[in-house]
């Protein structure tokens, strides 16, 4: 389906905005660390499920359609976050080491955007060519704003494999890895048992690909089994 981008921008702006309260509320392990978070601000926003994005697409993880649509997505990501700090900046200030920061700072900031050149176009998926357009975009707001005001934040997001976290939002896959297996068992930290993961996307995935009702039953039920270890 067609990418809702404005719905994507206004989820990464409201959460660049709620980790950035999270600094100032979050607990830290030594008084350094907690130094080190007031003095640079730095975020960790990041996605999860882009595996199985891919999967419902019917695109191979490993393609070069999965790695330039990812490219834009990702793009897209970093940059709404870049300009929301820019735009805290604007409000409450810049981090306070950024003044002696701000040339390298920009300086990345204008690698990002000429990094989108490298993008394969040609194998953005057809119909969803304004995800790149919508990157471009962000990166001239990103620059624009920055040279303006600066940056609120020292760094904004990070591509973590939001393992515990994807398993409470009911994931696939976990950040931008690809999934591991169609059926995942977790053993319980605390020792209580044993967790049977069975990916739910699968019946979506082979429909894209030109699957039958009677053959995606067929595989479906043979993936799931008894849904138990036995």
């Amino acid at each position: 389906g067609i990418l809702k981008v404005e719905d994507l921008r206004h989820a990464i702006r409201l959460w660049t905005i709620v980790l950035e309260i999270s600094v100032l509320m979050a607990g830290y392990p030594s008084s350094e660390i907690a130094k080190r978070s007031y003095t640079y601000r730095t975020l960790g926003l990041g996605y999860a499920n882009m595996g199985t994005i891919l999967m419902v697409m019917g695109i191979p993880y490993d393609s070069k359609e999965a790695l330039a649509y990812s490219g834009a997505i990702s793009a897209i990501l970093t940059g709404e976050a870049y300009a929301t700090s820019a735009e805290m900046a604007q409000k409450v200030g810049t981090f306070k080491e950024f003044e002696k920061n701000r040339e390298p700072m920009l300086k990345v900031m204008n690698m990002h955007k000429s990094a989108l050149d490298k993008i394969d176009r040609t194998k953005i998926p057809r119909g969803l060519e304004h995800v790149l357009e919508e990157a471009y975009e962000t990166w001239e707001r990103v620059i624009e704003k920055g040279e303006k005001y600066g940056f609120r934040n020292a760094q904004a997001t990070v591509l973590a494999p939001t393992g515990t976290i994807g398993f409470l939002m009911d994931c696939d896959t976990k950040g931008i890895e690809p999934e591991i297996g169609l059926v995942q068992t977790k053993i319980l930290s605390d020792g209580a048992g044993i967790l049977r993961l069975i990916n739910q996307t699968t019946i979506n995935t082979l429909s894209k690909l030109g699957y039958d009702e009677s053959q995606i039953s067929d595989i479906s039920q043979y993936i799931t089994g008894h849904a138990d270890i036995s």
